[in-house]
């Protein structure tokens, strides 16, 4: 099959999956907003992101596991493949242990990230040790995903996935509607997680024998994996203090009771970032693969093509989440869970930035150069803190996402450079001209459909929904096409288009 084939595949069963787990967590949050409280969706937020933090025992074994993978995979080296596997299923376990005894030893002193909110301590501690096992528990058997991720086939991650959280999510909403009780739902939480990689895990083993064998790696092969890893942990630390500090900021600068607003709109954010990420998955066993053949031209001229695909629907989506975002949370939530629209435009610039710049950052991740990523993301994460820290103090929220969104940008620059200069060794300008233009044609889009949407003499929040939605599409998609129709890119996207309609 190939790579393009295989792509769409992941991308069709990723999607499924992702849009009903993310209609089932919409679900889930309104249950959980109507039967708990706003307290209870602050504390989900805040906890979600001291667990992840947590999660940089990981120390970048995922990224390794899938880069060591390809060449192997490629040649069908079982020996090579059994060894790889042995070596990070030890891994893992050891990863799962160091994350719960660092959980355990800051359990004492989790109260001091509540600010401005009341709440029995051993309560507050028990909902911490919830989140803590579910963490732990998930690298028991979720290093086995990373095979078949490397071998292109994440449609079956995707598949069991799908059925499992669409199963615990119904069971999740009617514990919560006849309880009330948010320990009942953290349990089944942790029950759900289990059953996913324990599906996927035995998939795996059927799929592929030689995970029984004995195998090992020399010493000189797992030092050399073990040096990678150490510079990947520094690169894993910059993608938590970049995307997983947010709440935690807002709870120690703002307040607790302020993530609960902020949460409502990052659950529209995070739900179509991750159905659209099903484009960067579904094509990340197919990157590696096309970088191990060495054709510098051509995957530069591929990076392109992936970076606009991957901006079409992102522009959509942003536009969409701008402009609809609030009349939505008024009508679901209420008027007190609303957030300036500043902050929302930051939000989303933030998330339209994340996006795109993905395509580039897969084909670093594959590139080998772990060291010196390394120092990019400290450099990166460096002017995070500061910038956030002090805007945070003076503006608030607004001030904490304009920290994130500066660190996106100044770490994609750099990446750019290092890529381009260290690895494919050819000029950068056409793919900086396509970013830049990408960027700016997305800022102009957001402006231009809020002015026109703040326009409209539109009163009934249902009708604000449906006009905001199809104004603001219009529009982003009229000046798309103007800026973009004469690139080679969009000829490239409306020609895979025309062979995909074809094949049906």
């Amino acid at each position: 099959m190939m790579r393009v084939e295989k792509s769409f595949r992941n991308l069709l069963y990723g999607s499924l999956s992702q849009m009903s787990s993310s209609l089932i967590s919409f679900t889930v949050r309104f249950v959980l907003i109507r039967t708990l409280g706003v307290e209870a969706v602050s504390l989900n937020g805040l906890f979600t992101e001291v667990i992840a933090m947590l999660s940089l025992a990981e120390m970048g074994v995922g990224t390794a596991i899938v880069y060591n993978l390809y060449v192997p995979l490629m040649e069908q080296d079982e020996k090579r493949l059994a060894a790889l596997m042995n070596l990070f299923k030890t891994a893992y376990r050891l990863i799962a242990l160091a994350i719960f005894s660092i959980g355990l030893f800051i359990l004492p002193f989790v109260h001091l990230l509540v600010n401005g909110m009341e709440i029995d301590l051993g309560y507050l501690r028990l909902i911490y040790l919830l989140f803590l096992i579910q963490a732990a528990s998930s690298y028991l058997f979720s290093y086995k995903a990373s095979l078949l991720n490397a071998d292109q086939k994440n449609y079956v991650v995707s598949r069991y996935s799908m059925l499992l959280r669409i199963g615990f999510g119904g069971v999740s909403i009617v514990f919560l509607l006849l309880t009330r009780n948010y320990i009942v739902y953290l349990l089944l939480q942790i029950a759900a997680t289990l059953s996913i990689n324990l599906a996927v895990s035995g998939f795996a083993d059927r799929q592929y024998p030689f995970l029984k064998r004995k195998e090992r790696l020399n010493a000189g092969e797992r030092k050399k994996i073990f040096v990678n890893i150490r510079h990947l942990f520094i690169e894993v630390l910059s993608g938590k203090i970049t995307n997983s500090t947010d709440n935690i900021l807002i709870s120690t600068l703002v307040g607790t009771l302020h993530i609960g607003s902020y949460s409502c709109y990052t659950m529209i954010i995070h739900a179509l970032q991750s159905l659209l990420l099903q484009i960067h998955h579904a094509t990340t066993g197919s990157i590696g693969n096309l970088v191990v053949e060495g054709d510098n031209s051509h995957t530069e001229i591929i990076l392109r093509r992936l970076t606009f695909i991957t901006y079409c629907p992102a522009i959509l989506a942003a536009v969409g989440i701008y402009t609809v975002s609030t009349p939505f949370i008024r009508l679901l939530y209420g008027e007190r869970y609303l957030l300036p629209m500043p902050v929302v435009f930051v939000c989303v610039v933030n998330f339209l930035i994340y996006l795109i710049k993905n395509p580039l950052w897969s084909i670093a991740r594959v590139s080998g150069l772990f060291a010196e990523n390394k120092n990019i993301s400290l450099l990166g994460d460096s002017f995070n803190l500061l910038v956030s820290v002090i805007l945070g103090k003076r503006l608030g929220i607004l001030g904490i996402l304009l920290g994130t969104n500066c660190t996106l940008l100044v770490q994609h620059g750099l990446k750019t450079r290092l890529l381009f200069r260290k690895f494919l060794h050819i000029a950068d300008l056409a793919y900086i001209r396509l970013f830049m233009k990408e960027l700016l044609t997305g800022l102009l889009c957001l402006l231009a459909a809020q002015a026109v949407c703040m326009a409209l003499p539109v009163v009934n929040v249902y009708l604000q929904i449906l006009c905001y939605g199809v104004c603001s599409e219009l529009i982003a998609i009229g000046i798309n096409y103007l800026l973009f129709h004469a690139t080679p890119e969009f000829r490239y996207m409306v020609e895979l288009g025309r062979k995909a309609i074809k094949r049906r």
